[in-house]
């Protein structure tokens, strides 16, 4: 897709945000993000395309740019622009999500979430140091301050946002109203980007658990062994990833790993079924099929999980300055502590 002029009308806010900036959009389709950006974040995935492969089934697709008029683009987002305002502790007033770009330039890229039935989403921040070498002092100071309160200081992440959705949704617990909504339209629960300020080092796992098995889940065999199910092919995916980035040199301030799962039970298991049909490819036979064919293949088959990196505003590959030890912290860790609630799981299947 080309650099073009658009008609805001066709696009719509988008509703499957789980954090990050206002002014997010979606085509009528719901398959394209549409979301204001930086010249770097657009390099960083053209670089991805061209000089990083091994990286491009963990980013979301590339499509290419659109110049929205700023005046239309405005009201067309006026649902992201109204996002509630918070108190925080010290008095100060604070969004819920993070301000609108200032700009006219929107990158497109592929909905991760397009796909599924009920997409349960957990945007994990990366990094300790969350600003890059431009940031002014007070963007600084104030980064640094949110990195020492939370899990981003210790551990190199913190949840910044999350979605699941119940058939039937439970009720809020008193501890979590400042935390979460309940979309009693759509039955998802949705959680700001306070909810994971509240998590230390060693309860963040009590947040990832929250996510792949919401409070209210029964947790019988079914639906123990679907969480099973997930947090393998995360534990997989977020290996994957980890060890694409000790191979590059590179910086990602304040990038994130998106994890995307199928939270409809019905789906899943029609997923499933459908995946065991698939036949395994391998040897020469898979080397040898037609690349267009495989790659047709692929798009139909049903989705279960997705692990993605995301938010590249702040990226830049830096030959010669070595592996990017700020981000691959947080991914370190982020799998640590999926292995740690796959053993806690599997536990809990072992004594049924």
């Amino acid at each position: 897709m080309s650099n073009q002029t658009l008609d805001p009308s066709t696009l719509t806010a988008f509703g499957n945000v789980a954090a990050g900036h206002d002014g997010v959009l979606s085509d009528p389709t719901g398959a394209l993000v549409i979301k204001p950006c930086t010249p770097a974040e657009i390099a960083f995935y053209e670089s991805v395309t061209t000089s990083h492969p091994d990286l491009a089934a963990y980013v979301p697709t590339y499509m290419g740019t659109l110049s929205l008029n700023p005046a239309a683009t405005a009201e067309a987002s006026t649902e992201d622009l109204a996002e509630g305002m918070i108190q925080t502790a010290d008095g100060a007033l604070e969004r819920l999500h993070g301000k609108k770009l200032e700009t006219e330039l929107s990158i497109v890229l592929e909905n991760t979430a397009a796909g599924f039935s009920k997409p349960n989403i957990l945007d994990l921040k990366l990094g300790a140091q969350l600003w890059d070498e431009g940031a002014k002092p007070e963007k600084r100071a104030r980064l640094d301050k949110v990195s020492k309160e939370t899990t981003s200081s210790s551990l190199g992440f913190r949840i910044a946002g999350m979605r699941t959705w119940s058939a039937v949704p439970s009720p809020l617990a008193e501890d979590l109203k400042s935390f979460a909504e309940v979309e009693e339209e759509t039955g998802y629960t949705v959680y700001n980007k306070m909810y994971g300020r509240k998590f230390k080092a060693w309860n963040v796992v009590e947040g990832f658990e929250a996510y792949v098995l919401p409070p209210g889940t029964k947790k019988g065999r079914r639906e123990l062994e679907r969480a099973r199910r997930v947090l393998v092919e995360f534990v997989d995916g977020v290996r994957e990833v980890r060890d694409i980035f000790r191979r590059k040199e590179s910086r990602m301030y304040s990038a994130s790993i998106l994890l995307v799962f199928e939270g409809d039970a019905g789906a899943f298991g029609e997923k499933e079924d459908l995946l065991k049909k698939v036949p395994a490819k391998k040897g020469v036979e898979a080397e040898v099929e037609d690349e267009e064919d495989d790659d047709d293949e692929e798009e139909e088959l049903p989705k279960l999980v997705s692990v993605k990196m995301i938010d590249f505003a702040h990226a830049t590959w830096t030959p010669g300055l070595g592996r990017d030890e700020n981000a691959l912290q947080g991914i370190s860790n982020t799998l640590k502590v999926l292995v740690e609630l796959l053993g806690k799981v599997n536990a809990e299947i072992a004594m049924l």
